[in-house]
């Protein structure tokens, strides 16, 4: 179980129901409720609970600024959490727990098993908006009343590509967590793409989340002469993979595709052993920082002083969920989720001055595309010392 903190205890709280919960309507408190499906329990903790946290810090930001204005009347924002475990079957009970309390605003899931689970059930609802802040699964908006502001996992598998023509790796051996949704359905594109690229496939393997044991697929490695060992999952798994194939004998170049915390990657295999690891995903709220981004560094701090720690990888999307339902709400005028869909889709980036993360605009300026993504593009990054840096691919 995870130790949780006050603040994200009394979001627990409103998310079981303990206390009265307002809808997303206008109530007697103006209050506007926006519930959150996220990992707070389970072995997605270590991404679920900084993106709950993010939720919850720009709540309270706009709420002392003097929230939300709609019609002519200010709104403050009520969060409520629903901890779905990185698990479809949850995800749906939470799910089906807001929207029985009259929640009609939702940001997540982070789960790519648990974002196909939820998507016929909101794109059924015409009471439901959703901004998913987490999967990379295709296919998972339709620019109605489903929309998100993360990447794609094509969104990733460019930094991969972009990887191995710069480096011209001549093959590589794929291991992918086969439960990941999001790399499942693109491990045939990526394939293909890297055979484009005169990149010979050696093998594909698979492995699950919780797995710890991976040496029948790692024991033949060194006789499929791959140049590179492509991992596509989550970092613990990662780590493991990694510690155990150079404990195997492979001594070509690891490549991870995943949104990997140092704290979390550091707990399965020391900062040795990562040394030169690549990593293929967007810019992670870290990654910001050090590049001094102004308001990345405004919400580094905000974060430390409230939990004793550095934000997650994934922090900044979740709080710029939040300032994204805000922007559509005064954008509408209007808290009618039919209202607030059209204002979503046609929300400009410059609408949102506070947005952390550097999404490209559409050509016309919209922040979201006809089908409600957003399009944010995976880099190449480096294992340095304890941490990732951005790569010069021209090394």
């Amino acid at each position: 179980m995870v130790n949780l903190r006050p603040s994200l205890a009394t979001c627990l709280i409103l998310g079981l129901g303990i206390l009265p919960m307002i809808g997303g309507g206008a109530k007697a408190a103006d209050e506007i409720v926006i519930g959150e499906i996220h990992p707070i329990t389970g072995p997605a903790t270590f991404y679920g609970l900084p993106e709950s946290r993010g939720v919850q810090l720009a709540a309270e930001h706009i709420n002392k600024a003097g929230g939300v204005k709609v019609g002519g009347k200010e709104y403050q924002i009520r969060i409520a959490t629903e901890d779905d475990q990185a698990s479809p079957t949850v995800g749906v009970a939470a799910l089906r727990k807001l929207v029985s309390a009259d929640v009609r605003f939702i940001i997540g899931p982070l789960a790519s098993g648990v974002a196909p689970a939820l998507k016929p059930i909101v794109e059924r609802n015409d009471k439901l908006t959703q901004l998913i802040d987490g999967t990379i699964a295709e296919n998972m908006t339709n620019g109605k009343n489903i929309f998100r502001n993360q990447a794609t996992v094509g969104g990733y598998n460019v930094a991969v590509a972009e990887l191995f023509k710069a480096k011209k790796y001549p093959s590589v051996a794929m291991m992918t967590d086969r439960f990941h949704a999001g790399f499942m359905n693109s491990q045939k594109d990526l394939a293909g793409n890297l055979k484009e690229l005169g990149v010979s496939i050696a093998s594909e393997d698979y492995y699950k989340l919780g797995d710890t044991d991976f040496s029948a697929a790692l024991t033949n490695l060194r006789g499929r002469n791959a140049e590179v060992l492509l991992i596509r999952g989550y970092p613990a798994e990662g780590a493991l993979i990694t510690k155990q194939a150079r404990q195997l004998g492979f001594t070509g170049q690891v490549v991870w595709e995943m949104v990997s915390p140092p704290s979390t990657v550091l707990k399965n295999i020391t900062a040795a052993e990562m040394e030169g690891v690549y990593n293929c995903i967007p810019p992670t709220t870290e990654d910001y920082v050090k590049l001094g981004d102004e308001k990345a560094i405004a919400l580094d701090k905000a974060y430390r002083a409230k939990h004793n720690e550095g934000p997650g990888e994934l922090t900044a999307l979740s709080h710029d969920a939040v300032y994204i339902f805000k922007a559509a709400f005064e954008k509408a005028g209007s808290l009618d989720n039919a209202a607030v869909n059209k204002a979503m889709a046609a929300l400009m980036v410059s609408d949102i001055p506070e947005l952390v993360t550097r999404y490209t605009p559409q050509p016309d300026g919209r922040l979201f595309a006809a089908d409600g993504q957003v399009d944010l593009r995976g880099e190449v990054s480096v294992w340095r010392g304890e941490a990732w840096e951005p790569a010069r691919l021209t090394d």
